[in-house]
């Protein structure tokens, strides 16, 4: 492959990022929409720089590097990424890739990447290039059309369950209180910590939180809570692309002090029945493969098992 260029991606790229991230995994597709919102909402703290990557005068791959404050990230974790265009698929191309990369870490000690269980040549790579096995990711389908009637039953069992134990499922439209995001925040930053990881979870502050807060794949009222009175003990809400893409699990969580009472899962059926009424034929979700409670949630549901992903980590010197 001839000599490839790099150049900064701006934000009017998104559209060509999402199409290159389409291109180097064309299992999960990404939105263009989805993405500028992201690009033009970064997490408050966040060092990211994107790039294009090109051999003569063609787009070929999008990489980028990332990283939270340091005064957060006290053991300076990076997080790296490369998309190449499978259709240009070229090792040696790839691994140039990767280190060209690597050198804009920006003080990063400790690089993470990830890569799709079907992606034989970036595990090759990142092994060649010191990274080791960190954790793997489980991925789910549920085929909604095959169990929409259980589903709803179940979706609407657990309403009337948790009704009588004195808590509502109800959307983030729905809930009235003046202060309602900063009770959604609180709930989202506490049942993060719970998460295994081995790279940090940064705390997020309500300000930088809530200006990400209403994408346009999410819509309120398609964000779904468990309240007891005025206080969200529970959440769960689908990531629904604007042009392309599956639809995603973004998120479920369970207060630790209501756990045990069945409201993670009642509260991801509750997103699971609405997907159903909109049309949506299949979701997916991961999990990380040590989340017993999840994993559990999702076999009860009836989801099916997908190749995953595996993160991978680099130690390197200053």
């Amino acid at each position: 492959m001839a000599q490839i260029s790099y150049r900064a991606a701006r934000l009017e790229d998104a559209a060509l990022a999402a199409d290159l991230m389409t291109a180097g995994f064309p299992r999960e597709p990404e939105d263009p929409i989805l993405t500028r919102y992201r690009w033009e909402h970064p997490r408050g703290g966040w060092s990211i720089h994107r790039f294009i990557g090109s051999v003569d005068g063609s787009d070929i791959a999008y990489l980028s590097s990332a990283h939270s404050e340091w005064s957060k990230n006290p053991e300076h974790h990076g997080w790296l990424e490369v998309y190449f265009d499978q259709a240009r698929m070229n090792r040696s191309a790839l691994k140039e890739m990767w280190q060209w990369i690597e050198e804009r870490r920006e003080g990063a000690l400790i690089l993470n990447a990830s890569a799709a269980e079907e992606e034989t040549e970036a595990h090759e790579v990142l092994g060649e290039l010191g990274y080791t096995l960190d954790r793997t990711d489980k991925v789910w389908s549920l085929d909604l059309s095959k169990h929409q009637a259980r589903l709803s039953a179940d979706a609407a069992a657990a309403r009337a369950n948790a009704k009588l134990a004195g808590v509502e499922f109800t959307t983030v439209a729905a809930f009235q209180h003046p202060d309602k995001l900063r009770l959604v925040h609180a709930l989202n930053e506490r049942t993060r910590q719970d998460i295994p990881t081995t790279v940090p979870v940064v705390p997020e502050s309500f300000e930088s939180w809530v200006a990400r807060s209403d994408p346009p794949g999410r819509p309120q009222d398609r964000w779904w809570l468990a309240l007891d009175g005025h206080v969200p003990v529970a959440m769960s809400f689908l990531v629904f692309p604007q042009v392309r893409g599956n639809v995603w699990t973004g998120y479920t969580c369970s207060h630790p002090d209501y756990r045990g009472r069945g409201l993670a899962r009642g509260i991801k059926l509750q997103t699971l029945a609405q997907a159903i009424e909109l049309g949506v034929p299949f979701v997916r979700t991961d999990n990380d493969s040590e989340n017993a409670a999840m994993l559990h949630i999702n076999e009860t549901l009836g989801y099916e098992a997908m190749p995953g992903f595996s993160t991978y980590q680099k130690r390197v010197s200053k």
